[in-house]
């Protein structure tokens, strides 16, 4: 698995991965008409922006030497108003499901938080949809803990819960 910064040539498969993985793990969760709507196209365009305005740093991991995208994610400062300067934030991070429990997420969550410890924060949090227990898992094995800070997230006409965990990098 090579793991390294995203290019702006990757902003399709990054998309195509983020549309896949939304819509298998999200089934259930989230309303299927909207997972259906999912626009590889729109996400292409929303990652190909992000990654030509360095709004976050983003990493993708390749199954050599087929060259498939297996994963990517995205991190950078702390978007939450109430968070100091001093918390970085796990954007995303996704593995399409051929790869889950094969290492890619892991490989990924330490190249990201790695990555957050040079740039100087000592915290990290990240958002998960409530009822996404593979994730809910994933950032707990990680050293994550779930807060009591809750955001509502829309979906079509769907309103749900997605809470915060955070985590200390120094150790």
């Amino acid at each position: 698995m090579l793991i390294r910064p995203a290019e702006i040539a990757d902003a399709r498969k990054v998309a195509e991965v983020h549309v896949a993985t939304w819509q298998h793990t999200y089934r259930g969760i989230i309303p299927n008409e909207y997972l259906g709507s999912l626009s590889v196209e729109k996400r292409e365009a929303g990652w190909r922006e992000s990654l030509e305005k360095k709004l976050s740093e983003l990493w993708v991991a390749s199954d050599e030497p087929s060259e498939q995208l297996a994963g990517w994610v995205s991190f950078g400062k702390c978007r939450d108003t109430d968070k100091p300067a001093s918390v970085g934030e796990l954007w995303a991070i996704y593995a399409l499901p051929a790869y889950w429990s094969h290492g890619v997420g892991r490989a990924l969550w330490l190249t990201a938080r790695n990555r957050l410890v040079e740039m100087g924060f000592t915290e990290v949090t990240v958002w998960c949809l409530a009822g996404n227990r593979r994730a809910e898992r994933f950032y707990r094995a990680a050293g994550f803990v779930a807060t009591n800070s809750i955001s509502k997230a829309k979906f079509a006409d769907t309103v749900l819960d997605e809470i915060r965990y955070e985590a200390s990098l120094s150790s």
